[in-house]
């Protein structure tokens, strides 16, 4: 009878170590949609890393998933706090620079300022918000819709791509 207990202790310890785990450090995720291909592709199984989102490690090109009037998303975050966005014949410029894009092919967007966004008054992005796009231009579920997203509803970077195991993945720029 003890070693039951000892044993049931045990699993439910192993249980709620999990549970801390997945609740504020990672989760894992399916793509539902084409939204990120090539980089990502529908079915593809991810593990989403919540700690950078916790320490403000948020980076430009980074892939994150976010909500969204109770939806979930993945896109890249193409601007930062205090950043200057804007698309001119095609090109992409970040605070005044030209930004190279390898992972899309079909870039859809000639010309576009922060301004005509959802909420903005500035080509400049707010604090404790984001600007993202998906690697699909032509697919407008991103800021260009939403508006800027908020930190608060990030819930974190896609680290790892572990499913399919010849696309295991952890760099995805």
């Amino acid at each position: 009878m003890k070693k039951i207990i000892k044993h049931l202790i045990s699993i439910i310890f192993a249980i709620i170590i999990v549970l801390l785990l997945q609740a504020f450090v990672i989760t894992g995720t399916v793509m539902h949609n084409s939204n990120m291909t090539p980089i990502l592709k529908s079915g593809d199984r991810l593990i989403v890393n919540k700690i950078t989102t916790t320490f403000n490690l948020l980076k430009n090109n980074d892939i994150i998933m976010y909500h969204h009037n109770g939806r979930t998303y993945v896109a890249r975050i193409i601007g930062e706090p205090g950043q200057s966005i804007v698309f001119k014949n095609g090109k992409l410029l970040r605070d005044d620079r030209q930004v190279n894009e390898p992972y899309v092919k079909n870039n859809s967007i000639d010309n576009l300022a922060l301004r005509q966004i959802k909420g903005s008054e500035s080509d400049i992005v707010p604090t404790n918000k984001y600007f993202v796009l998906n690697d699909q231009r032509q697919n407008k579920q991103d800021s260009r819709n939403f508006g800027y997203i908020s930190k608060k509803d990030i819930i974190g970077e896609v680290s790892l791509r572990y499913y399919p195991f010849k696309a295991f993945t952890v760099d995805f720029k």
